[in-house]
């Protein structure tokens, strides 16, 4: 289903830049420009909703008392949990490059295959981040599935996917920043077009940062959740 979600949503968009370049409102360029965006947008399906439900899975099944009673230690656990949507997601990002070639003629033929799988592994594992942060959060409500659905698509806004985020006013650009997405679209568009890993590492680092900063806030919600619910005795209901 995630996977059908990204695809149709790739077709959706490029049909509208196809339907800008021929009303002569956008250049060809656009098409790629938006094959790639969606394309590594797709991943934010398994490591920001898929971790977001985590949390949803655990409140409506049950199993948060069980989790919160193991003696095991909370960061490897809260971590681990997500490292298999990493995984699922590049696998996503994949296949989705390979719609976007077949369908749309996207080319790939200058792309630096070595940075290109780096920059979809760094960035599917700085959004699994992000999307410990939103989970963590998500802990203090009865439906963190909200919270999935909603993040998920505010992506698809700030983080420069089907449009430049220079496009965006001024205030917005900022917001765009504190998303690993945002560095993972533009260094895999980078990639695409040639650059090389040592070119686009400082854009690299900056995601790096703002992915470990996501998991710091993350796992600090998911113990003050723990620490409350200790407290009151009324885990579901936090």
């Amino acid at each position: 289903m995630k996977l059908i979600m990204s695809l149709s949503q790739m077709a959706f968009f490029v049909f509208v830049g196809q339907f800008l370049v021929t009303t002569g409102n956008a250049s060809t360029n656009i098409i790629a420009y938006i094959a790639i965006g969606n394309a590594v947008q797709a991943l934010s399906w398994n490591t920001v909703f898929s971790v977001i439900n985590i949390t949803s899975h655990d409140k409506w099944d049950g199993t948060l008392p069980l989790l919160l009673a193991t003696p095991a230690h909370r960061l490897p656990l809260f971590i681990g949990r997500a490292m298999m949507h990493v995984f699922d997601g590049m696998v996503s990002v994949a296949i989705s490059f390979a719609y976007a070639v077949f369908l749309f003629g996207v080319n790939l033929g200058n792309a630096d295959i070595l940075a290109l799988i780096a920059v979809v592994f760094l960035t599917a594992l700085t959004m699994s981040g992000f999307g410990l942060l939103i989970g963590g959060f998500a802990f203090y409500f009865r439906n963190p599935l909200v919270f999935a659905n909603i993040f998920t698509f505010i992506l698809l806004i700030f983080c420069g996917v089907n449009f430049p985020v220079q496009s965006l006013p001024q205030p917005l650009q900022l917001i765009s920043y504190i998303f690993p997405l945002t560095y993972g679209v533009d260094a895999a568009r980078q990639a695409i077009a040639g650059a090389t890993l040592s070119a686009i590492a400082p854009l690299l680092s900056q995601m790096v940062v703002v992915g470990f900063i996501s998991i710091i806030l993350g796992y600090s919600f998911f113990r003050s959740f723990e620490h409350i619910a200790r407290k009151t005795g009324n885990i579901e209901a936090v």
